[in-house]
């Protein structure tokens, strides 16, 4: 079944995620310090700048909608916390937001609202 994983094999921190319901790789922007990989995460002292190239933005904490495919729904996650750009809006997550993420997928629990879905025609 798509993206389950036997709880052996469970990957810490899964890069992408292939749905063999439609044959469809969902990928995650997930990217950490080259320093060290870790829970933790350094206070800043300066700003950073987009990784996007030709960009000039920089990121800056929000909180964000994040979406997710999960065996054949989509699931909408509120105030999620993120890095987003200032300029072109590209989000990054920390590690220890994507494995909190993973965790309310993999147990089951009642959504607190219901959001419309229209289809793109």
């Amino acid at each position: 079944m798509a993206g389950e994983w036997p709880d052996s094999e469970w990957p810490s921190a899964p890069r992408c995620v292939y749905d063999d319901t439609v044959g469809v790789n969902y990928h995650y922007d997930l990217r950490a310090e080259a320093t060290k990989v870790d829970d933790s995460y350094p206070e800043r002292t300066r700003e950073m700048k987009c990784s996007i190239v030709g960009c000039p933005g920089e990121y800056e904490e929000r909180q964000i909608v994040h979406t997710v495919h999960q065996r054949g729904q989509i699931l909408v996650i509120n105030h999620v916390p993120a890095e987003v750009c200032s300029v072109c809006g590209d989000v990054l997550l920390k590690p220890e937001t994507v494995r909190h993420i993973e965790e309310l997928l993999r147990v089951p629990t009642r959504p607190v609202g219901a959001v419309p879905l229209y289809e793109y025609a």
